[in-house]
């Protein structure tokens, strides 16, 4: 992980966006989201044993949070709200 694109840019400016979004089911269709923004820490924990971890990892500190169709299951996906709050 360390030589990748996204290990390089959190380790230059420390910012980070990390979505992921779901098709929960097809038939009634059901997608849920998250996205996390916040500061971030390429951390190169190999062979430090923290915690069980020996891999190269990115710490992510959040200051927004945004979801939807998460507590949501029983409305029509034209009906989901968009939750977001700053942490």
């Amino acid at each position: 992980m360390t030589g990748s694109r996204k290990f390089h840019n959190v380790a230059e400016n420390g910012r980070i966006a990390f979505v992921v979004d779901d098709i929960a089911s097809v038939d009634p269709w059901r997608v849920r989201c998250v996205e996390i923004r916040g500061r971030a820490e390429a951390l190169d924990v190999t062979g430090a044993g923290a915690h069980g971890l020996d891999a190269p990892i990115i710490r992510i500190h959040p200051e927004r949070i945004i979801s939807f169709g998460l507590d949501d299951k029983e409305l029509d996906v034209h009906q989901l709200v968009v939750n977001g709050r700053d942490v």
